[in-house]
């Protein structure tokens, strides 16, 4: 998609919505972790605490597996359709049998590794508190902070590394649910659309596309029945949004796979 658009996802299960957040958080993790200061080392030592939470609301690790062997299993089943590239569709196979074979033998729960260290448990119980950083609240935590980047940037890399895993085969499956239908165009007239969805297709993803000059955005409401969108405009002095009253054309995928 070229940068001149915006894309705007809405998932349509519980399990694709944890995969989203876990994606969104990795990624703005890599973004700090780019950067050698101490702020930007604090901001993703608080991004991992949101990860780990996130791992430990939902057992992640059984629901990427379920999807894995869900798409393992539908990619069997075109394997032998006619123009379907087999190095590609063999080497997707490969790499699901992979991930599967190692989440099986993936030991206790992801996150579960940091749950006994003392730094991070303190860091989690003050943050929720406005201001509680602070050096006099957390003097070990601006003791580590004060590290040189190299050894800071070490311990976050050993923290990290076991969650390596699961961020792989959350990054195939999103891939894979992307990449599964293209993309059509629709109009939304005066700013309101609906779709009835076709029943007992296996919907996983809504991906709305926008040129950037559109200055509108999408409110997306769907379930397995239909999907309803109204595209939004924010007043940036209030603060508040309201729908427009002009048709809009916009791109849309409804991913399955």
């Amino acid at each position: 998609m070229p940068p001149s658009f915006h894309i705007f996802e809405q998932p349509l299960n519980e399990r694709i919505r944890a995969c989203l957040r876990l994606e969104y958080l990795f990624s703005r993790m890599d973004y700090h972790l780019n950067d050698e200061s101490a702020e930007s080392t604090l901001c993703a030592i608080l991004i991992l605490i949101e990860a780990t939470d996130v791992l430990g609301r939902i057992d992640v690790k059984r629901e990427l597996i379920k999807e894995l062997e869900r798409q393992q299993a539908k990619l069997l089943h075109v394997a032998n359709t006619p123009k379907i590239n087999a190095d590609k569709l063999h080497q997707l196979l490969d790499q699901q049998a992979h991930l599967l074979d190692e989440l099986h033998r993936y030991p206790g729960t992801p996150g579960a590794h940091l749950k006994n260290h003392e730094l991070i448990n303190a860091v989690r119980q003050r943050a929720s508190i406005p201001g509680a950083l602070c050096a006099f609240d957390l003097a070990a935590l601006h003791y580590w902070l004060s590290l040189p980047p190299s050894e800071r940037q070490a311990d976050m890399a050993a923290w990290i590394a076991p969650l390596g895993l699961i961020r792989t085969a959350n990054d195939l499956v999103l891939s894979l649910i992307r990449t599964s239908v293209a993309e059509a165009e629709f109009c939304a007239e005066e700013g309101f659309f609906q779709l009835n969805l076709e029943s007992g297709l296996p919907y996983q993803l809504t991906r709305v596309s926008l040129p950037a000059q559109a200055n509108v955005y999408p409110e997306v409401s769907a379930s397995k029945h239909r999907v309803t969108i109204r595209f939004m405009r924010l007043d940036r002095e209030t603060g508040h949004p309201y729908q427009v009253n002009h048709d809009v054309t916009f791109q849309m995928a409804l991913c399955q796979l």
